[in-house]
């Protein structure tokens, strides 16, 4: 019974692990992701005047649209250098977007009195040694490839050179701390030489709308040369990856839980032969041998299911304890203790396959056993 107690409460604490680890994801991504993303079906940078801003924005539910373009640059600041993407945002994109409220430190500015300002990722900061002071501005040195020229045969004028303060410095998380700086979009256009070219257009929606729905409407609009994606379609790898491992974990666990239901048939046998005299006994008052059956039957689903009971009781009590508490802390990470969220149809789920597995089990294996060893009782 307490085996599989302990198995059932694994089981939820561990699947509520992986949800609150795929809600903490998600919740990351959609503060640098749009809903949705307009990008090029090849290539990277599609023209600019292939969709207008009134087309656009004549579909039903869309906030506001952002023009982005992205490009690898090669960055230096004192005697450290590093490589991460520049991503130039317009107005309204940034207006619009949630990065700004993951800010770690000065400010998210990108423009003020005409002056151009850049936002770099924590882990790009780190990598140059750059600090951010009050009384010091940091100015940061962008080399951007010049298309069309080649490093070996130009020299020095394969790339175009621009020089920016940083204001601020965000954290979303570490594999997107370390690639990107934010820059304005007019900066981005001069430093890449794209006046008429863009990288996708980022597309916010209004509250409750219906993100699938706007996503077909969107891509019916748009030519043939042009893709509309969601942020689980740029991450897809990601979501699956945690999926994966989740549905691999429970099975594992269910593999386990079918080892401890040998407990219970070890708890039913030494029952059994226990019993003897009583089968006997019954058996003489005329119990027919499927009566008998069903007696230690029930008692194998009854002492499955009082596991379950427990194990879920016991599953919900660590959860619980884990998102008040937050037991087990995470040190430097986005959140100060490991993400927990309870599913509600998960732990039902559970719940149903312990106590149907634990039937099965009983069922067949009782029945085996009592064909040995009832039999024997009755004759005697």
């Amino acid at each position: 019974m307490l085996v599989v107690a302990f198995i059932t409460a694994a089981m939820i604490t561990v699947m509520s692990a992986f949800n609150g680890i795929d809600d903490l994801v998600k919740t990351l991504f959609s503060n640098f992701d749009p809903p949705l993303t307009i990008v090029p079906a090849e290539g990277k940078v599609f023209a600019d005047s292939l969709i207008t801003d009134e087309a656009l924005m004549s579909l039903e539910g869309i906030q506001g649209i952002g023009r982005v373009i992205e490009e690898d640059a090669w960055l230096r600041f004192s005697d450290h250098n590093a490589v991460a993407t520049i991503k130039g945002i317009d107005e309204t994109g940034l207006q619009l977007s949630p990065i700004r409220s993951m800010i770690y430190d000065g400010t998210f500015l990108l423009n003020r009195d005409s002056v151009n300002y850049a936002v770099a990722g924590l882990g790009v900061r780190s990598e140059l040694y750059m600090p951010l002071s009050d009384y010091m501005p940091t100015v940061l040195h962008i080399n951007a490839p010049v298309r069309g020229r080649k490093l070996s045969r130009d020299k020095e004028h394969a790339f175009n050179s621009r020089t920016i303060e940083v204001s601020g410095i965000f954290s979303v998380n570490a594999e997107l701390d370390a690639k990107y700086i934010f820059v304005p979009l007019s900066f981005a256009r001069r430093l890449f030489e794209m006046e008429n070219e863009i990288s996708n257009i980022e597309v916010f929606l209004k509250d409750g709308a219906d993100e699938e729905s706007i996503k077909e409407k969107l891509q019916s609009l748009l030519p043939s040369s042009l893709l509309v994606k969601t942020r689980y379609d740029k991450n897809a790898l990601i979501y699956k990856t945690n999926a994966s491992e989740k549905w691999a974990t429970f099975l594992i666990l269910l593999f386990i839980l079918l080892i401890a239901c040998f407990n219970i048939i070890a708890s039913l046998t030494m029952l059994i032969i226990e019993k003897k005299r009583d089968i006997f006994t019954m058996s003489s008052m005329g119990a027919t041998s499927q009566v008998i059956e069903k007696i230690f039957i029930y008692e194998g689903i009854l002492i499955n299911a009082i596991g379950a009971t427990l194990g879920t009781i016991m599953g919900l009590a660590l959860c619980f304890g884990q998102q008040h508490f937050g037991w087990i802390r995470m040190e430097g990470a986005m959140v100060d203790s490991y993400p927990i969220k309870m599913n509600w149809l998960d732990v039902t789920g559970i719940f149903v396959t312990v106590i149907v597995v634990g039937s099965v089990f009983s069922t067949a294996l009782v029945r085996l056993l009592m064909r040995r060893f009832a039999s024997n009782a009755m004759m005697k």
